[in-house]
C-alpha cells in the first residue's frame, strides 16, 4: 500500500495516536475508534465551556451573598441611574459558543436619551434585554438605581420590570380587542395601587400627554401606525418607570411619522423622562442626548456604522422639511404675540398650542429652543422664566 493511498493525517489524528497507541487511519479509511474518540473530545470541550460559564456565575453569586451577609448595600455608592460593568453574554448554539456581548461598560443618568446604533447582529438587542431585566449576563454586573439586578431570579426580575422599567416595541404589541385607554391601563392592573376609576383617569392623562385623548375609545385597528406607537409610549409610562426601553421606536413607521414620534420622545425627555433606544434609524441619533455605535458586541464611538434605515437622500429631504417647519413656527409665534399685544406675561404652552401639531411634531429642534433662539437674536424683547414668557 503506497503512502498516497492513505488519508493525510490531521493534528487531531496524531493526538489520538499518541494518546491511544492506535492508528487513526488504515487503508485510506478513518477508524471507528477514532470517530468515537473525536465525538467524546467535542462533548468534553462543550462541557468545559459550560462549566467555565457556570463557575464565573457561581463566584459572582457567592460574592453577592457574602456582601448581603455582612450588611453591605450593593451599589449604594452609584450616583447614576444605570451602571453596566464589563457585560458579557454568551449563547450556546448546539456545539458552538456565540459571544453576543464582549465586555460592555455603560452609565445612564436620569433624563438621558441614549441611542445605540448598529447593524443586525452587533449585540444591540442583547444589551437592551439585559438592561431591561429580560435576561441576565454571563459575566458582569448591572446596577439599576443602586441595586444589582444581574443576579436576580426570574420572579425578582419580573418585579423590577413591573415597577421600574417601561417598554416600547417596534410593532407596538397592543392588545387588538382593547381600546387605546384599556391598553394603557394594562400595566396598572398588575400594580394594584389604584382603583378602577383611578386607573381610567391615569390612562386618559397619559393619552392626553401623547395628544391622543380624543382617540381613547378606538381599538388599534382604528388607529394609524403613528397613533398606535403613541399609545404604546403612553402605556410604557403607566407605572411611572425609572427608565423606558425603546426597541426600534421608528422601525415600522414611514419617515415622516417616525420624526413625529421622535419629537414626542424629545418633548417627554425634556420633561424628565429617561430613554434608552436601539435603532437602525439615523434620525433617532439627532433627537438623543448621547449616541453610541455598536459593533461585534462592543460599544464604540468611532465613525458611522452600516445597515442604517435612512439614506443620504432621505436625510437631506427630512432636514429640509424640518427647516421649513421651523420658519413656519417662528412666523406663527410672531403672529400670536402680535395678536396679544399689551400682555407682559404669556404662558409658553399657550404659544405652542397656537402652532398646528403637524408643524410642532416635525421641528428640527424643541419648541422651547426655537423660542429662546428668537429671544437671543433680539427678535423678541423679553425672557423665559419657568413656563412664562416675560415681555419687555
Amino acid at each position: 500500500m503506497s503512502e498516497d493511498s492513505n488519508m493525510k493525517k490531521s493534528p487531531e489524528m496524531e493526538e489520538y495516536e499518541q494518546e491511544t497507541g492506535k492508528l487513526a487511519i488504515w487503508k485510506g479509511k478513518v477508524s471507528n475508534d477514532f470517530k468515537k474518540w473525536q465525538n467524546r473530545k467535542q462533548k468534553d470541550e462543550i462541557k468545559k465551556q459550560k462549566l467555565e460559564m457556570l463557575s464565573i456565575s457561581r463566584e459572582e453569586r457567592k460574592q453577592l451573598k457574602e456582601d448581603i451577609k455582612h450588611g453591605r448595600d450593593i451599589g449604594k455608592d452609584y450616583a447614576h441611574l444605570i451602571v453596566a460593568e464589563n457585560l458579557h453574554k454568551t449563547y450556546l448554539l448546539g456545539t458552538t459558543a456565540v459571544a453576543a456581548l464582549r465586555g460592555v461598560d455603560l452609565t445612564i443618568d436620569k433624563r438621558d436619551f441614549i441611542d445605540i446604533m448598529g447593524p443586525s447582529g452587533s449585540g444591540k438587542t442583547t444589551l437592551l434585554n439585559l438592561i431591561g431585566g429580560l435576561d441576565t449576563p454571563t459575566r458582569g454586573k448591572i446596577f439599576l438605581e443602586g441595586k444589582n439586578i444581574s443576579m436576580l431570579n426570574d420572579n425578582d426580575l419580573a418585579d423590577i420590570r413591573k415597577e421600574s422599567i417601561g417598554f416600547v416595541f417596534q410593532f407596538y404589541n397592543l392588545l387588538p380587542q382593547m381600546t387605546a385607554q384599556e391598553n394603557v391601563m394594562v400595566p396598572l392592573h398588575f400594580s394594584g395601587k389604584l382603583s378602577r376609576r383611578g386607573k381610567r383617569k391615569k390612562a386618559l392623562d397619559l393619552l392626553r400627554l401623547v395628544e391622543l385623548e380624543e382617540r381613547a375609545h378606538h381599538t388599534p385597528s382604528e388607529l394609524s401606525g403613528g397613533e398606535q406607537q403613541r399609545v404604546a409610549i403612553a402605556r410604557a409610562f403607566a407605572n411611572d418607570p425609572a427608565i423606558v426601553i425603546l426597541d426600534e421606536p421608528t422601525g415600522d413607521l414611514d419617515s415622516k411619522t417616525g420624526v413625529m414620534i421622535l419629537n414626542l420622545l424629545r418633548d417627554l425627555n425634556r420633561r424628565g423622562a429617561t430613554f434608552i433606544a436601539v435603532s437602525h434609524d439615523a434620525a433617532v441619533s439627532e433627537f438623543a442626548t448621547r449616541v453610541f455605535h455598536m459593533r461585534d458586541g462592543k460599544l464604540t464611538h468611532e465613525g458611522k456604522v452600516g445597515g442604517l434605515k435612512e439614506t443620504a437622500v432621505m436625510e437631506l429631504k427630512r432636514k429640509q422639511e424640518a427647516e421649513i417647519n421651523k420658519e413656519k413656527c417662528k412666523g406663527m409665534i410672531f403672529r400670536y404675540l402680535f395678536a396679544n399685544q399689551g400682555k407682559t406675561e404669556i404662558n409658553v404652552n399657550d404659544i405652542k398650542t397656537s402652532v398646528p401639531t403637524p408643524i410642532i411634531m416635525n421641528l428640527p429642534e424643541h419648541f422651547d429652543d426655537i423660542l429662546r433662539e428668537l429671544l437671543k437674536e433680539n427678535n423678541i424683547n423679553g425672557k423665559v422664566e419657568g413656563d412664562l414668557l416675560i415681555l419687555q
